[in-house]
């Protein structure tokens, strides 16, 4: 076979991405295009703040691999199940302590089970994922997740939850004031907390119009 005829060999990145997209079960919110955007996000984080690139961009990839509704009884359990998953399937191309690191960066990236990364990847892995919950497209998610649970857009009384707990269970718009809004206080690195800052002005932004148009002037 001449050097022109060899086959390309796929990084593990891309065998990663490829994996994932042909595995993953999307649902409202997590699907493929948000794989893509949490594995830039994921780069541009760990260009500033280091790590092992390979675990950081196929955490990235893998981190849904197991991806359950978020009012399926066994979501809290995704995340783990992702990492099992994720470690299994990566096998003898990553070292014993690249698995080990893989799998808390996955394991732990999850929001809704609690808990707290500790190695640099897992951070970058966690935060990246946080970060797509912000900004317009954060915005978007939750509003598309909201839609597919039958969940109303807002209280017409009380849009902005100022006099009132945020019930996001009822309201999608609650959300943004339940879990959206204390993202950038539950993240780990510094280059996302910048991220943060830009994506929640562009929120509040959009909260400011949607006040104006619905006579609930919004106020942080």
């Amino acid at each position: 076979m001449s050097e022109q005829e060899a086959p390309v060999l796929m990084s593990l990145s891309e065998a990663a991405c490829a994996h994932a997209e042909g595995a993953m079960a999307a649902t409202a919110g997590h699907d493929v295009a948000h794989l893509r955007r949490v594995h830039r996000v994921a780069l541009r984080l760990w260009e500033v703040e280091g790590g092992d690139r390979e675990v950081v961009e196929v955490g990235a990839w893998l981190h849904d691999l197991v991806n359950l509704p978020k009012d399926h009884p066994e979501r809290r359990r995704a995340s783990t199940l992702s990492a099992e998953a994720a470690v299994t399937w990566v096998g003898e191309r990553m070292s014993p302590a690249q698995r080990a690191l893989l799998f808390e960066a996955i394991q732990r990236h999850s929001y809704s089970a609690g808990y707290v990364p500790e190695s640099l990847e897992a951070k970058i892995v966690c935060d990246a994922d946080r970060l797509d919950a912000l900004g317009a497209v954060g915005l978007m998610r939750t509003l598309e997740t909201g839609g597919a649970l039958g969940r109303l857009s807002f209280d017409p009384r009380d849009p902005f939850c100022q006099e009132r707990e945020p019930d996001d269970g009822v309201f999608t718009l609650d959300h943004v004031f339940a879990k959206l809004f204390k993202l950038p206080g539950l993240l780990h690195t510094e280059a996302a907390r910048t991220i943060a800052a830009e994506r929640i002005e562009v929120m509040e932004h959009f909260l400011s119009a949607l006040g104006r148009e619905l006579g609930h002037p919004y106020r942080r």
